[in-house]
């Protein structure tokens, strides 16, 4: 790994998803240091694949190259980072207005006298402290451990010969699946085992990422995806067991009992590699893989999207994400396609059974949409 290539893969995988989250963080009113930045890691980047979704699928059926469909999403995503900025902007005037640069200064001055060695000490060693710090490291061990032995050692999986050589294939002729990855032939439809890939082109979404980061496919997918990848999965991982794990008066679970969920998932991925289905096998040996991506990240993104939900005052934005995350399954695999559908059926069922209300139902049915449009489309396309 060179530092140039961490520093773009950083920026393309932690801090574009993080900026293009903010607009989520906003809409929600999500507060808290940790909780705003793993929600706009996490919503950001299911952003980033819903657009990309959108504009890929209809680039490939045109049969344009890579280049175009390329330009289209940066300017897609440029517009957007552009409209949050402008958010902020007009935010933090408003509250410079309604506050004054003069309690600022004398809150800040009143902090800095309070904030004694002492008091920073107990504040962070105190009572009750110790515990995190202690799941804290390990945990901190335990999920660099991960994502660094699929990042540094080689694995080797049957499918990689179909799905590499379409990131290839499109990087090096500025095409979008042209040609039969097995038998190189010219593609002239959708035929054969490329069929699905139309409705599901993650790979031309990795081509993309390889060519703005001017990183090889191969190099990409298997030293520096999944390490990135496998710390995201991570971080969806604790909004979920913070969600789960807090009392019914508290907006946030205590940190401990977050940090050992995350211990508790860690052993279990660790020594679960039972057969090439689990999810360990996906999210430890072939998370570049996009069903992989689907079952380690998406579809627990779902699940979390669900519980939010599921709740008896819920916010409008975490309905409109069950939109753009289903959107975004469709471009991982097939296999995200129809899942995402049946699970946003089932859920709807069941919020209809607790809450009755028929008007948030259809609503959350209605954000299988995307999966039937490009189901039909690989069926009759």
């Amino acid at each position: 790994m060179s530092c140039k290539n961490i520093i773009f893969m950083t920026v393309l995988f932690v801090i574009l998803p993080a900026w293009i989250g903010i607009i989520w963080l906003e809409v929600l009113k999500i507060k808290g240091g940790w909780q705003r930045f793993l929600h706009g890691w996490v919503l950001g980047f299911a952003t980033m694949l819903s657009i990309a979704q959108v504009v890929l699928v209809p680039m490939v059926a045109l049969q344009r190259t890579l280049t175009e469909a390329l330009r289209v999403w940066q300017i897609c995503l440029t517009v957007l980072s552009l409209v949050i900025f402008y958010l902020l902007l007009v935010k933090h005037q408003k509250l410079f207005a309604e506050a004054g640069t003069q309690e600022i200064r004398v809150g800040t001055e009143k902090m800095a006298a309070e904030q004694t060695k002492e008091a920073f000490l107990k504040k962070v060693f105190g009572t009750g402290k110790l515990w995190t710090w202690i799941f804290g490291v390990l945990v901190a061990v335990l999920l660099l451990l991960q994502a660094y032995i699929p990042a540094r050692y080689e694995h080797s999986d049957d499918d990689d010969a179909r799905f590499i050589s379409e990131e290839v294939s499109a990087v090096e002729h500025d095409t979008m699946y042209w040609d039969d990855p097995i038998t190189a032939d010219q593609l002239y439809w959708n035929e054969g085992e490329v069929r699905k890939d139309f409705t599901s082109p993650w790979a031309m979404y990795v081509a993309m990422c390889s060519k703005i980061a001017g990183i090889a496919p191969a190099a990409l997918s298997h030293t520096y995806l999944p390490f990135f990848l496998i710390l995201l999965c991570y971080g969806v991982y604790f909004l979920i067991g913070n969600a789960l794990l807090k009392g019914e008066q508290e907006s946030d679970a205590p940190p401990e009992k977050t940090l050992l969920f995350l211990l508790f998932l860690s052993v279990l991925h660790l020594w679960g590699y039972t057969s090439t289905h689990t999810l360990a096998s996906m999210l430890l040996l072939r998370i570049w893989q996009g069903k992989a991506v689907c079952a380690s990240f998406l579809l627990p993104v779902l699940f979390y999207l669900m519980y939010q939900v599921m709740q008896k005052e819920v916010k409008k934005g975490w309905v409109v994400l069950l939109y753009v995350a289903s959107n975004a399954a469709c471009l991982l695999s097939g296999i995200g396609i129809v899942t995402a559908a049946v699970l946003l059926f089932l859920y709807g069922v069941v919020d209809f059974f607790y809450h009755r209300n028929a008007k948030k139902t259809l609503a959350v049915w209605l954000a299988a949409i995307p999966c039937g449009v490009y189901f039909l489309y690989y069926l009759i396309g």
